[in-house]
């Protein structure tokens, strides 16, 4: 059997698991039952828990037949089950990095415009915590185009985190499980381009058909759009129309809809109507974990300080880690000699390591105290205002994590407060970052202010 299935599941719940696995195609298991988990409670009933809400909605709405059939199936008669959410602690031990990668195939249908990447497909994504829900939401799009709530679903995150990778795997699973289905992936620029020679060449109906007529629209980098009105007025009519009649709509963007300057306002409250979820940068661990996988994929090894090097030095770009890997192994292919950590530092020395800017605390509080618009005097301050004590807890958790300051020490720079207040900040403001997204982006944007 494929799946592995996890110790610390009831027999029931890893017997329904197997069942499921056979009925279902790998991606979809490996999206929303692999990290599930299940027990009974006091009433013999059946508790499944699961990473979160939109995992549970999901499974309520596409899989609660077969949830059910699996149960009698393994169980001899049916039974109650019910969804819990997992705690964040496990949340995190339980999400695994995976990466799959598979044969290019190059299927037949005449449905696919855009030129998709074969490479570009969900059994070759990296899967963490820093991306689950995002691949989750692009899986769930794929699984029924038009057909859910998230329409348009926007993708949000910095260059090389996976953005157009999600894209295009949504529209190679609908290419591959919907052969009915026009898919139509275009970059702005391409939409851009179409349209201009359109006018050109007077086929302003025919670029309307093309793009109008599809099933599935992919539209990548829409933040390309800005300032081009002529442009925007193309989009808005032909977004409109895929609306209207169903369709569905996936959009890439490097900042949130709300964050593009340029665009007209009716056109971002459309972006905004559907789902907008964000790709984030791998924490150290995921990267590393992403590099091993990776020379396992390449039929190598390397030993963990050189995957710790790569891995510390390049934090904010999968594409970039990637390619500092291919670079590595290239060169010892060349020079035919083995991977240490001194060949990797003459390799990739210059390129990857850059001076680590020195934060004061000082510094966070001020460019914090800017940020949240009051005044510097407040984050030494008793005042607790909600506007304050919120601002005043972001700045003890960014100093927290970009300085090598003690507890004592930041509580003592925050007006004299103990150790275990410094503690509280930090932990309310890791919650809400886990919990709430657009919280999450003001946090990486203050970051980037910091560390710019």
């Amino acid at each position: 059997m494929p799946y592995a299935i996890k110790s610390n599941n009831c027999k029931l719940w890893e017997g329904c698991l197997n069942y499921v696995s056979v009925r279902t195609k790998k991606s979809s298991y490996n999206t929303w039952f692999k990290h599930t988990r299940g027990s009974l409670d006091v009433n013999g009933n059946l508790k499944i828990a699961v990473p979160n809400q939109f995992v549970a909605d999901w499974l309520t709405d596409r899989y609660a037949e077969l949830i059910s059939e699996s149960i009698k199936e393994v169980n001899g008669s049916c039974l109650g089950y019910s969804f819990e959410l997992m705690d964040d602690s496990e949340v995190a031990g339980q999400t695994e990095i995976e990466f799959h990668r598979q044969p290019a195939i190059r299927t037949k249908n005449g449905n696919n415009d855009g030129h998709l990447n074969e490479r570009f497909r969900f059994d070759s994504f990296v899967v963490g915590n820093f991306n689950q829900f995002a691949h989750a939401t692009a899986s769930a799009v794929a699984e029924a185009p038009g057909k859910t709530n998230y329409n348009p679903l926007l993708l949000y995150g910095r260059t090389g985190l996976g953005k157009t990778h999600l894209l295009q795997a949504i529209g190679h699973y609908i290419y591959e499980n919907y052969p009915q289905k026009r898919v139509m992936y275009a970059t702005s620029e391409k939409f851009t381009s179409d349209f201009i020679n359109s006018i050109s060449n007077g086929t302003i109906a025919n670029f309307a058909s093309q793009y109008r007529t599809a099933d599935i629209l992919l539209i990548d980098d829409i933040q390309f759009f800005s300032g081009k009105e002529s442009t925007q007025e193309q989009f808005f009519h032909t977004f409109n129309d895929l609306q209207h009649s169903g369709k569905q709509v996936v959009l890439t963007s490097d900042r949130h809809p709300k964050d593009i300057k340029g665009l007209e306002e009716r056109l971002l409250s459309r972006f905004s109507s559907g789902l907008v979820a964000d790709l984030q940068p791998p924490d150290l661990e995921t990267r590393i974990a992403i590099l091993r996988r990776r020379t396992e994929q390449e039929g190598t090894a390397l030993s963990e300080d050189v995957l710790f090097f790569i891995a510390d030095n390049v934090h904010t770009n999968i594409r970039e880690l990637e390619g500092c890997l291919t670079r590595l192994l290239a060169y010892a292919s060349l020079e035919k000699c083995a991977i240490d950590l001194t060949f990797a530092t003459r390799v990739l020395g210059k390129e990857i390591l850059r001076p680590k800017k020195e934060l004061s605390i000082p510094e966070i509080q001020k460019k914090t105290a800017e940020f949240f618009r009051i005044d510097f005097e407040m984050m030494t301050a008793k005042k607790k205002t909600a506007e304050i004590a919120i601002a005043r807890q972001i700045a003890m958790y960014l100093t927290r994590k970009h300085t090598n300051s003690s507890l004592k020490r930041i509580g003592e720079a925050f007006g004299g407060r103990d150790h275990s207040t410094v503690i509280h900040a930090c932990d309310l403001v890791e919650n809400k970052i886990a919990e709430d997204f657009d919280f999450r982006e003001k946090i990486n944007n203050l970051s980037g202010l910091l560390l710019g």
